[in-house]
């Protein structure tokens, strides 16, 4: 059954890409798959590679519209994996659904979520953090603090966060146990028109069912205006 997310936000240019998978397995990511991500990410290793001005710019810029400051540990987790991939100088392989996120967020400059759709429930909307909202988001139980963020809450009597561009909440994170998956791709009409959107949403689309073996996959692309 397809998840229904809603808007409850002040006016915005976000552009969200929703991507929900049924059936998955989360198993190592082959080996195959594996080369093409070194393949596709090679020339971000590259010493002369500057980090797109106008992406991280924008979704900066987005986040800011809310109230939050987008810097030093709360930067898009799309800049985080960037930093963690010069570090290591090589892509940190966890799981195929995780490498399928990560690996888009690279190629793309943007910040995903994927989340354990039987854990995160299926009316969802996005939302503000509150002033005193918080979740844990590895499993050391390091807290991120969630006011003035954009985050994917459920709907409902319980509005708890389990998501947002910055990290995602441990407790809806994907482990091998996940069989449902909703990611959410954080734009702005200002950088992602709906055709470029689409395709991203169909290239993750076309990996989970390649690498995760999906058995059905939907895409839906909202915006804030």
């Amino acid at each position: 059954m397809p998840a229904k997310v809603t808007l409850s936000l002040p006016p915005s240019h976000l552009r969200l890409g929703i991507v929900e998978a049924f059936d998955i397995k989360v198993k190592p990511s082959s080996e195959n798959y594996l080369r093409q991500i070194a393949q596709e990410i090679a020339p971000l290793l590259d010493e002369n590679f500057v980090y797109p001005d106008h992406l991280q710019k924008g979704i900066r810029g987005l986040l800011k519209n809310f109230g939050f400051h987008p810097s030093g540990r709360n930067r898009p987790a799309s800049e985080f994996l960037f930093k963690d991939l010069q570090n290591r100088r090589e892509f940190n392989s966890i799981s195929n659904v995780v490498d399928i996120n990560n690996h888009l967020s690279l190629k793309y400059h943007l910040p995903i979520s994927v989340l354990d759709l039987d854990k995160t429930g299926d009316s969802l909307c996005l939302r503000v953090g509150l002033e005193n909202e918080e979740y844990v988001f590895n499993r050391e139980g390091q807290v991120l603090s969630l006011k003035k963020l954009l985050v994917v809450a459920r709907h409902g009597e319980d509005r708890s966060a389990v998501g947002s561009p910055v990290k995602d909440s441990q407790a809806t994170k994907v482990f091998e146990d996940t069989r449902n998956v909703i990611v959410f791709v954080y734009t702005s009409a200002n950088l992602t028109d709906h055709d470029q959107l689409q395709k991203i949403l169909d290239e993750f689309s076309r990996l989970l069912q390649k690498e995760a073996e999906a058995r059905s996959v939907e895409t839906t692309i909202i915006d804030s205006i």
